[in-house]
């Protein structure tokens, strides 16, 4: 075993999927069920069998370049290329962003905010409080552990739009008039089911609009790992409606 090679190959990897989209996938599943090692299982085949994938392809490369200069040169160009590229996108996207007209707000009836992401995480982190307001008053052990485990998936969600927009996922995804004809009214996102003297009906509505807005987003976005975000935090979302209407009933 080449342990330097070993342990810098882990390094690498680990790093690199610390807070991917692969990790907030396995996130949403776990938090809709109870089968934590199902998940977790599925989860390591899937990443071996594409670490497979990738060890073949190399070996593969090996065998028609068999000078390993060669590819460890074709390699660093290949990782100065992209960082040049994300280089470019910080120094001369932004002033560009910046000379470019604003989208008129006056098109966008009942949005509060021009962009997408932004308003997610606003609409995540009223629901995340709305759900321990909820959980604080109600007197049932239950309906509470629902309540309690729904703030913190919440909160999840809310974390992973502020990474989104730390990431400067905003600028790409400025909310449009087309856009926001498909979008579920800003009063059904909003969440304010504790101020409703029928919570879990008006939460489940709110779910299933926040279901329908990541759907919206993930069908207009041009940008692959936010789309794939999108889409795991409808199904997400889904999930806490069925999970409510199972409480309701």
């Amino acid at each position: 075993m080449n342990w330097p090679l070993f342990f810098s190959t882990f390094s690498l990897i680990f790093l690199a999927e610390l807070g991917d989209k692969t990790q907030l996938a396995v996130m949403s599943q776990s938090a809709a069920t109870s089968s934590k090692w199902t998940v977790f299982s599925a989860g390591v085949f899937a990443l071996a069998a594409s670490t497979a994938i990738g060890v073949l392809a190399g070996d593969l490369i090996r065998k028609f370049v068999p000078d390993e200069r060669y590819i460890k040169g074709v390699g660093g160009l290949l990782f100065l290329v992209f960082g040049c590229l994300m280089l470019r996108d910080v120094f001369w996207a932004r002033p560009a962003l910046a000379a470019a007209p604003a989208p008129a707000l006056s098109q966008v009836e009942g949005w509060m905010g021009r962009f997408v992401i932004q308003q997610a995480a606003v609409f995540e982190r009223a629901a995340f409080e709305d759900y321990e307001a909820l959980a604080r008053r109600t007197g049932d052990p239950r309906v509470r552990a629902v309540f309690e485990r729904l703030a913190l998936e919440e909160r999840w969600h809310h974390e992973a739009m502020l990474c989104a927009t730390a990431a400067g996922a905003e600028r790409d995804l400025a909310i449009t008039a087309a856009m926001a004809g498909e979008l579920p009214p800003v009063d059904e996102l909003l969440h304010d089911a504790a101020q409703s003297s029928e919570a879990v009906e008006h939460a489940i509505t709110h779910e299933r609009a926040m279901a329908q807005f990541y759907r919206t987003l993930a069908r207009t976005c041009s940008i692959p790992r936010l789309r794939e975000t999108f889409l795991a935090l409808a199904v997400a979302e889904d999930n806490h409606a069925q999970r409510l209407i199972a409480l309701r009933e």
